[in-house]
């Protein structure tokens, strides 16, 4: 009886290296970016548990601090189609002078119901009073935005996006590189929504990884089935 012997052919030879190479490349990505993803997570998890600190420049993203200050009311900026329960509303963004500086900070004042017609803006009134204020320092990515138009030309303005490298544009002074997301114990908050510091979790990376090592698995195993097969023939 003839023995077969394996040839798979120069061909699918190379078509095997380059796929099972990308395939088992992908899958290492994904457990390093889930081994990221943790990473993060923990020390996000790290930092809001601490006890506020004064904001100053030295101050970095998920920072937990507080800082004194007074409303202006009369510029503020709602973060169009943010989802909260099923129900369509606004993040609210009001500027703070801050006290020490004189410098604006925008303030994640928290999320408010949109109105049944869209062009009734709900009520973001406030008092234009001094007030300590603490909370989370975040840098919101541009995130997917569906207008070419970002901003709104009238204030309170309507923006499609809460990155703050399109948002300081319609300030005509320098604003605070981070946004402040204030605590629910704020006296002027809204309903508060609580920050995820990533939309991927680790344990989808790794869901990833494993779909990619088994089709690397999968594609041995044809890459051989094959390599038989025609040689049988």
């Amino acid at each position: 009886m003839k023995k077969n012997k394996f040839n798979p052919g120069k061909r699918i030879t190379i078509f095997f290296v380059f796929f099972a190479f990308l395939f088992f490349s992908l899958g290492l990505w994904q457990i390093e970016r889930g081994q990221a993803k943790t990473n993060l997570l923990d020390d996000f998890e790290k930092k809001i548990l601490e006890k506020p600190s004064y904001i100053n420049q030295k101050s970095q993203k998920w920072d937990r601090v507080y800082v004194e200050g007074k409303w202006d009311s009369s510029k503020q900026i709602l973060i169009d189609n943010v989802i909260r329960r099923g129900i369509a509303g606004y993040k609210v963004l009001t500027p703070l002078r801050m006290k020490e500086t004189d410098q604006l900070i925008l303030v994640d004042r928290g999320w408010i119901k949109q109105n049944t017609f869209r062009d009734q803006l709900p009520d973001i009134k406030l008092i234009q009073i001094d007030e300590v204020v603490s909370g989370i320092l975040e840098i919101p990515e541009l995130g997917l935005v569906l207008s070419d138009d970002l901003v709104s030309k009238e204030w309170p303005k309507i923006s499609q996006t809460k990155n703050l490298g399109v948002i300081k544009n319609e300030y005509d002074e320098n604003i605070f590189p981070m946004i402040l997301l204030a605590d629910p114990t704020l006296k002027n908050s809204l309903e508060y929504i609580k920050i995820t510091p990533t939309n991927m979790t680790p344990i989808k990376h790794y869901g990833y990884s494993a779909q990619w090592f088994l089709m690397f698995i999968v594609l041995c195993f044809m890459y051989v089935w094959y390599g038989y097969k025609r040689n049988a023939k």
